[in-house]
């Protein structure tokens, strides 16, 4: 779907500031780089419940859409998700399935909203990732939460909003 033939490589742990940026950041190769934020407390931390107890009842963007693709193209035409205010717990109970939905529904907003949003869950998480900082010559523009239904494109991811394309991965 993204337009990349070969497989994409799995790296088992983070390459040097140098090789990252020689062997994926300059030619423009996709990776995912596993073990690279396996110290971070939020891998541990981040349970339901644990979000539940820490956001609350606080009101956060939440994405809706009828079958989990948004932000992406699907059946050739770009698609956005309708934006709902909602409480966090609301959220919450629907990914748990204790409310079902017809909906697919997913925390994925950009721009920062770890920081802007979620600012109760940034003692977990560094604020950038050194090597990957060094490699690019900046910190990233943005640190971005995601949280979803396991129907939702994104189930659970935190990104950087960084050049270039690479997953980070907990599995």
């Amino acid at each position: 779907e993204l337009g990349w033939t070969e497989s994409i490589p799995y790296l088992d742990r983070p390459p040097s500031p140098l090789e990252f940026y020689r062997e994926w950041v300059s030619p423009n190769k996709p990776c995912i780089i596993q073990n690279a934020i396996s110290h971070w407390p939020a891998l541990k931390k981040w349970t339901l419940a644990y979000l539940r107890e820490v956001v609350g009842a606080k009101v956060v963007s939440v994405a809706v859409t009828p079958n989990g693709y948004a932000d992406a193209v699907f059946q050739d035409r770009f698609v956005m998700p309708e934006e709902r205010q909602m409480p966090f717990v609301d959220f919450l109970d629907i990914v748990e399935k204790k409310v079902t939905s017809p909906n697919v529904f997913y925390v994925q907003k950009q721009c920062s909203n770890l920081t802007e949003e979620f600012p109760e869950l940034v003692c977990d998480v560094q604020p950038d990732i050194p090597w990957m900082s060094e490699a690019l010559g900046r910190k990233p523009d943005a640190v971005n939460f995601w949280l979803g239904e396991s129907t939702a494109v994104t189930s659970c991811m935190y990104y950087m909003a960084l050049q270039g394309f690479c997953v980070l991965s907990t599995e």
